[in-house]
């Protein structure tokens, strides 16, 4: 059995690192778990791997819950179909195989959060070591709230009825149609 190591980073925070250490018969979602577990994220929110290309462009996409939908029993033959691939059911070395394979992984929908992952290496299982496990923790994950929930229901629905009379009134300043004269 094969080990990955594979080496977390963010974008916006260049002193942010994490190696993580884990079977390579692990599913997506032993993965998914064991990062949200090691980064004290919320288990509530959605997240989705990407394989990557050498330019991190996203290829195929490894969901933690299928969203497809029914199926569409309009389809053509000759129509092109995504596959779906579920994290529970994705292992990891059916899509990874070589050192310096990249992935990204999306957490939180809402306020998306991406973390740029790289197969660093690929080593024998030491039975004497419990695996998933983190191996370098450098640097803190600002986690940064970006989108405002109003908690306050009555007060949410007097708002938006609020802002939905105006647009029918035509009280609302149209942005849009402010245009200089001077053209």
């Amino acid at each position: 059995m094969n080990i990955f190591k594979f080496r977390i980073l963010v974008d916006e925070n260049d002193d942010f690192v994490r190696e993580i250490e884990i079977k390579s018969n692990a599913t997506f979602e032993n993965l998914h778990n064991f990062i949200v577990k090691s980064l004290k994220l919320s288990s509530k929110e959605l997240a989705s791997f990407h394989t990557s290309n050498d330019k991190w462009e996203k290829l195929q996409e490894i969901t933690l819950i299928d969203m497809s939908g029914d199926d569409d029993k309009d389809l053509k033959e000759s129509d092109v179909v995504r596959t779906i691939f579920i994290m529970s059911e994705s292992k990891l070395n059916r899509f990874l195989d070589e050192i310096d394979q990249k992935l990204i992984y999306e957490y939180d929908f809402l306020q998306m959060r991406t973390f740029l992952m790289e197969l660093a290496d690929i080593t024998p299982e030491d039975k004497s070591v419990k695996y998933p496990r983190l191996t370098l923790s450098k640097g803190r994950l600002e986690m940064h709230e970006n989108v405002k929930v109003e908690k306050d229901s009555e007060k949410l629905k007097n708002e938006l009825l609020k802002e939905f009379n105006s647009i029918v009134n035509g009280d609302f300043d149209d942005d849009d149609n402010d245009m200089d004269d001077d053209y």
